[in-house]
């Protein structure tokens, strides 16, 4: 018995033994596969840091999103306030600008700004005969540079409506498109017009990716026609503040919701406020002293309040205008009218207009009503609200230059269909003029002061500029003069001789 457990101890010792050495062995392979497996993915990670700061290949694959929630052909995320978004925003949109006139007033002079614009194709390429017949033949299918036009309708009032997303934020208008002859009299693929496709009948974008846009859906109004889907590639889209996939933008009114909403609010305050205070409360007073000493019982005294009320209810309802009175019973008012137009309604309602005006930089329209405000600085809010119509006009011209694409490209699909393939750079430009400041007529003040100072000499060439900008025409010849003259006859008429003689010495000496 004592040499079989002993046996048996040896044999457990023996296993023991065995698999402590197996699980020394595992944990050594373990610890070289980890230390492998790192300096494998060192190698992988520096590869790819290499790779990335080479750049030896362009990487055409797309590999980020715009990041806009849209899906279902619906935009969602941007705007916080649900009640905003969608139709409900155009309806609201439509609404602010039908029935505040200082919403209307703002909007109206940003409007009729971008309207006073002059429009024009320029080549895409100077003294390039290809680049200067396609700016001949857009000029001539928009009506531009001195062309009746192909247009149904002309360009200048299709601009109406096509300006209306500024203050929504987005509008598309549909291409329609003709065949007839141009002016060379060979036939063309013109542009009809931009047929114009109201917000509050948006239905949805549609996408495949839900990244790009490929047309819109518009919802059925009435029950004559029901609208099919607008591919992209015919549509002209206009959209203010877009970012990523945000089709629809962030119009000038958004901003200006609050306060249009406050100013209601408190309009409709003040308004209830007038309507209950603009007639007095009458207030029936007692003297039982010259009741007593009239010598009147209670029920005389209550007889007179019964009728002191019924003349009281009378008069508020506007049944009777007086009131009649007695020693013992008398009418005194509750609410007097000084009371009636409060100033603190009033100010925060100009408060609200000043916002509003601010969002449309249109704030030099109340210098006039406002205590503060100078000549100065309604001349620089002025130049700040036209660098704004001028850089919204050059949404209008990215929209529709350049090639066919997407919501855009008027000119390159036309260009395409009737000249065929042509190089980018060639295509027309739309341009537009008459709303940047006119430098010569700013500097018009310092000119004598120029000439005095011998900064500006007054020759034949600034009297025709100055001519062509006020369209008096060509300057004649028996009226042209050299500058000595002009200095002579200025200064004589100035009643500065002096500084004639100087200027004469000083030009001598130069030679």
């Amino acid at each position: 018995m004592a040499f079989c457990h002993t046996e048996r101890l040896c044999t457990v010792q023996v296993f023991s033994s065995y698999l402590l050495k197996r699980l020394n062995t595992f944990i050594i392979t373990l610890k070289a596969l980890l230390m492998l497996r790192g300096s494998m993915n060192t190698k992988d990670a520096n590869k790819r840091d290499l790779d990335h700061l080479k750049a030896k290949y362009p990487r055409f694959q797309t590999r980020g999103i715009t990041g806009t929630q849209f899906s279902g052909g619906v935009i969602s995320g941007k705007e916080r306030n649900a009640s905003l978004t969608g139709l409900n925003w155009v309806s609201e949109a439509e609404e602010m600008l039908r029935t505040d006139p200082i919403v209307r007033r703002s909007w109206h002079m940003l409007k009729q700004t971008l309207l006073s614009a002059s429009w024009r194709f320029e080549p895409g390429i100077e003294n390039d005969d290809v680049a200067t017949e396609l700016a001949r033949f857009m000029n001539e299918a928009f009506g531009f540079d001195g062309y009746a036009g192909q247009m149904s309708v002309s360009f200048e009032d299709q601009l109406s409506y096509l300006l209306e997303f500024i203050p929504v934020g987005y509008r598309y208008a549909e291409e329609v498109y003709r065949v007839g002859l141009d002016s060379n009299g060979q036939s063309k693929v013109f542009l009809d017009q931009y047929a114009d496709r109201e917000p509050s009948a948006h239905n949805r974008w549609l996408s495949r990716d839900n990244q790009n846009l490929d047309g819109v859906l518009q919802n059925t109004v009435g029950v004559t026609y029901t609208p099919e889907p607008i591919p992209a590639n015919k549509l002209l889209l206009l959209t203010l503040n877009k970012t990523g996939s945000n089709f629809e933008g962030v119009g000038m009114l958004r901003p200006v919701w609050w306060w249009w909403r406050t100013k209601q609010r408190v309009s409709n305050l003040m308004c209830i406020g007038v309507d209950r205070w603009a007639i007095p409360t009458p207030v029936v007073k007692i003297d039982r002293s010259q009741a007593e000493s009239q010598g009147l019982t209670d029920g005389d005294i209550d007889a007179m309040i019964e009728d002191a009320e019924a003349q009281a209810r009378a008069f508020i309802s506007t049944e009777q205008s007086y009131l009649v009175q007695n020693g013992a019973v008398s009418f005194e008012t509750y609410g007097a009218q000084p009371n009636l137009y409060a100033s603190a309604p009033l100010e925060i309602i100009t408060k609200c207009d000043s916002q509003i005006s601010s969002a449309f930089l249109a704030q030099f329209a109340d210098l006039g009503n406002t205590e503060t405000g100078a000549r100065s600085v309604g001349e620089i809010h002025l130049s700040v609200f036209r660098r704004a119509a001028i850089n919204l006009c050059d949404i209008i011209t990215s929209a529709i230059n350049g090639t066919d694409r997407r919501g855009g490209g008027t000119v390159g699909r036309l260009i395409k269909w009737n000249y065929g393939a042509v190089d980018p750079s060639k295509l027309p430009k739309l341009v537009h003029t008459g709303l940047d400041t006119d430098d010569l007529a700013e500097s018009m003040n310092s000119l004598p002061a120029l000439v005095t100072a011998g900064l500006l000499t007054p020759d034949d060439e600034l009297e025709r500029a100055i001519r062509d900008r006020l369209g008096a025409g060509d300057l004649p010849e028996d009226a042209q003069r050299s500058s000595l003259e002009r200095t002579l006859q200025a200064n004589s008429n100035q009643g500065s001789v002096a500084a004639l003689t100087e200027q004469i010495i000083r030009r001598r000496r130069n030679g």
